[in-house]
């Protein structure tokens, strides 16, 4: 129950700490650091579905972009325009998951380190913002990885907040212009229409019903992730049940309630309470009646 409650504590506590410092300027670093995890979603979507990606990259006012060639067809071109919110907020939910359970701590920042250096030196362009921000996150994360127990949990959970608090905040900007998001972008693609003029309200439309469907996606991933991390499981009860019977050895031959007329009964007949012979040793005990 303490340890909930500690987890609860600390996460509340590093989410108003980003509040409090959200227009400051080393929170600025942080949103950069996510908006290259929204981008590395397109990027490593693009790349599984089989196709190319020629180039990420960062504008500076908290916008990004992923210049890629999605294989054709309905389903991958949907997998890549999603995978920008949705990849945000899965990877900020798996950094607080592990962070908080403290399993495959150090893995984790490895591999996410090792693919935000990977996706840097391939796609990104030299001497731009989204390589000076891939190059520091992702020896950062390298580094941390390494750290002593305790640092690194604190590390991937701060991350976790910070990436999945953000993705959150990110999906707001669809109330003002969702013709411009990734929303927006899959709206005009479905509708066969092209940007430019005014937006017609199809496009608005679906545009709306997209954003609405990856924000409950978003919070259910969120969700879940925290609640398997800081709700503790039940611990099973492993008091011996009346089937299974006393647990019995020769290191403690007599545990629980046992009646002394019982006891008398299996001693009298050189039996132990599993029914089991006893040693020679006690059997040639004398009884001594009162």
């Amino acid at each position: 129950m303490e340890n909930r409650f500690l987890r609860l504590a600390l996460l509340l506590a590093i989410i108003v700490t980003l509040l409090s410092y959200w227009n400051h300027g080393w929170v600025s670093y942080l949103k950069d650091f996510v908006v290259f995890i929204h981008e590395a979603g397109h990027a490593i979507a693009t790349l599984i579905s089989g196709g190319s990606v020629q180039m990420i990259e960062l504008n500076g006012d908290e916008a990004g972009q992923t210049v890629a060639s999605p294989t054709s067809g309905k389903s991958p071109f949907i997998f890549v325009v999603s995978a920008g919110y949705l990849g945000s907020c899965l990877a900020g939910g798996f950094l607080i998951n592990r962070g908080f359970k403290g399993s495959l701590v150090r893995p984790t920042l490895l591999l996410l380190g090792g693919a935000v250096l990977l996706l840097t030196l391939n796609y990104t362009s030299s001497g731009g913002l989204a390589q000076r921000t891939g190059l520091l996150w992702g020896i950062f994360l390298l580094v941390s990885s390494f750290l002593p127990f305790g640092w690194d949990r604190l590390i991937t959970v701060f991350l976790g907040t910070s990436v999945s608090l953000y993705s959150l905040y990110d999906l707001l900007d669809f109330t003002e212009n969702v013709q411009n998001t990734d929303a927006g972008i899959l709206a005009y693609w479905a509708t066969g229409t092209s940007p430019g003029g005014s937006v017609p309200k199809s496009v608005l439309f679906l545009g709306y019903l997209i954003a609405l469907l990856w924000s409950f996606f978003s919070v259910s991933i969120i969700f879940f992730s925290l609640k398997r991390a800081v709700v503790p499981r039940p611990v099973p009860d492993e008091t011996p049940g009346f089937d299974e019977g006393p647990v019995v050895g020769l290191d403690n031959p007599f545990p629980g309630e046992v009646t002394p007329e019982v006891l008398e009964w299996f001693l009298s007949r050189g039996l132990d309470l599993n029914g089991k012979p006893l040693p020679p040793e006690f059997t040639n005990i004398e009884r001594i009646d009162g």
